[in-house]
């Protein structure tokens, strides 16, 4: 498990978290128009902040209170990696699906085959082309991870989110996006900048920067709160595939 799955996983969780306990896999009354949005990863500088009284605070609970709103969520992406200490980089390509409040699966079409599924209980990770499918507990596969991670891997919801870390908001000024920037209080070494809509706080980029590395996605064919099926969230190797179980 590599730190470009991990990057990926991070970025979908970004997306994707909710503060509700009740999984709902369910048709919603209506969906919303697709849209576009563009997630850029740079150096990880902090938004500006304002200097109008309590605007920081509306902005972080108009981002709250979009969260709250969001039941699934459903993208294509495409994604560049760049290790800048190394000077490797690596594209990929798939799609995501999310339903709240722990359900996500990422499948990768380029530059290899990957299915990734959650339920924040157990994660499979699953390689058509190597036969292989690893499976774990997520307590366990987040353990193993730098732990420059940790402070945004076990995130549930982005109120949450802001009361673990620094956070800094601003912009909105003549309709232009809003800015909301995350960094840990103690520990850890990442910057998170979530730009969102000025319309209705989705968040259109997110810039994240960890260990030297920074990433840069775009999502396209977003759809809020469509229906997803939930048999997509039960994985079963297929016949002939090896399992490798990790236990905690």
């Amino acid at each position: 498990m590599n730190k470009v799955l991990t990057l990926t996983l991070l970025l979908a969780l970004t997306l994707g978290a909710s503060a509700q306990q009740k999984p709902a896999v369910k048709k919603p009354a209506g969906k919303t128009p697709k849209k576009t949005a563009e997630i850029q990863v740079s150096t990880g500088t902090a938004a500006a902040g304002t200097k109008e009284p309590g605007r920081s605070a509306k902005i972080i609970e108009g981002l709250k209170a979009w969260d709250a709103s969001l039941e699934t969520l459903q993208a294509d992406f495409t994604q560049e990696v760049n290790f800048r200490e190394a000077g490797l980089k690596q594209s990929i390509e798939g799609t995501l699906r999310y339903v709240k409040p722990n359900l996500l699966r990422i499948e990768h079409a380029k530059p290899a085959r990957q299915v990734v599924v959650t339920d924040k209980t157990a994660i499979w990770i699953y390689k058509p082309e190597d036969k292989q499918a690893v499976r774990t507990s997520w307590e366990a596969w987040r353990r193993a991870q730098d732990q420059n991670f940790s402070g945004i891997l076990d995130f549930g919801n982005y109120a949450a989110l802001a009361d673990r870390n620094l956070t800094t908001a601003g912009g909105g000024e003549n309709g232009q996006p809003f800015k909301v920037t995350f960094r840990p209080m103690t520990g850890g070494d990442y910057t998170l900048t979530l730009t969102l809509s000025a319309t209705d706080y989705f968040p259109l980029e997110a810039e994240l920067l960890v260990d030297n590395t920074v990433i840069k996605t775009r999502l396209s064919s977003v759809e809020k709160n469509g229906p997803i099926d939930g048999e997509i969230f039960k994985f079963s190797p297929p016949k002939g595939v090896e399992v490798l179980e990790f236990k905690n």
